[in-house]
């Protein structure tokens, strides 16, 4: 009753999200796998809650086993009654929402919203489903490539155009704002992918890595990035990770405000507003990742003020 009280008084007040200090709110906590950067963006959103006011305990499951173990899982947390639920990963994202259409789910560390269309990349929302995506916008990745690479003309990509088609659409305008040219190779199974590397190697300045699960798997991704050094081109990659592997280059999210993100949404939704009138959060904290040693082999020469940058994480 209390929580309903405060609810209340909050639409008619307007004062958004205040909370008294007394709100209990129990969030069920789904995870893909038990990683580091998914407890980062955990706590990046019990903290957001705790900032408002709200007292949160939480209930957890990792996704494992086959269908039925998992629709076992989830139907157990639901059935505790969460105030709402915490996705962390893409398939945890994709795992709960499509088994539960009722309790409000917020997912977090996901590059494709749950059950979107992969080509189009339009999604009919489910009413109770809003989140926090990885996606650093494009037009930061490519403002990005011309501040390492500033002469640079042509960006080169590999895609499979039935997962990430609307990825490449929207590459090629904001490609084109910053007067950089977009040389595309589309695939339609890892098999394809020596080819389409090796039709671009001389027809690029840049590789520009995609989220697309067809073009980089462990193995793809290995001799993308070792064909593509070997041949002299640089690598953006998709996270530090790559950047590890060998990319030159790729900007990072911050796990735990990319956690805060979906917290700050929760807020909103705790105070009353449906899922469905939340839109999608995108990375608003971000870092540059550079690989030095593969600069110094493509002896690649990178402005030192850009180097020497504390938001810069070199390898």
């Amino acid at each position: 009753m209390l929580y309903c009280i405060v609810v209340l008084c909050c639409a008619v007040t307007g004062l958004g999200h205040a909370q008294s200090s007394s709100t209990r709110v129990h969030v069920g906590i789904v995870k893909t796998l038990d990683l580091p950067q998914y407890n980062s963006a955990y706590d990046g959103f019990i903290n957001a809650l705790k900032a408002t006011g709200y007292e949160p305990t939480s209930t957890e499951i990792t996704i494992s086993g086959d269908d039925t173990a998992i629709s076992q899982s989830i139907e157990s947390l639901c059935l505790k009654d969460p105030d709402v639920i915490l996705a962390l990963g893409t398939k945890a994202a994709n795992e709960v929402s499509k088994r539960e259409k009722s309790i409000p789910i917020i997912y977090s560390m996901v590059l494709e919203q749950p059950g979107g269309s992969a080509k189009s990349g339009l999604t009919a929302q489910q009413a109770n489903v809003t989140g926090s995506s990885l996606n650093i916008p494009l037009d930061v990745q490519f403002k990005y490539i011309k501040t390492v690479f500033p002469t640079t003309a042509r960006i080169g990509l590999i895609s499979n155009p039935d997962r990430s088609g609307h990825v490449v659409d929207s590459a090629r305008h904001a490609a084109s704002a910053h007067g950089l040219s977009l040389t595309v190779r589309s695939v339609a199974s890892e098999s394809q992918i020596p080819d389409a590397v090796r039709s671009l190697v001389d027809s690029i300045d840049v590789f520009f890595m995609i989220a697309d699960a067809t073009v980089f798997t462990p193995q793809s991704s290995r001799y993308v990035i070792f064909e593509l050094i070997k041949a002299g081109v640089p690598i953006m990659g998709l996270s530090s990770a790559y950047v590890k592997a060998g990319a030159v280059m790729a900007l990072d999210c911050d796990y735990t405000d990319i956690g805060r993100q979906s917290g700050e949404l929760a807020v909103r939704i705790l105070a009353g507003q449906s899922p469905q009138t939340v839109s999608e959060t995108t990375p608003r904290v971000y870092m540059l990742a550079v690989n030095e040693n593969v600069l110094e082999h493509l002896r690649i020469d990178i402005a030192e003020d850009v180097l020497q940058s504390s938001d810069v994480k070199k390898f």
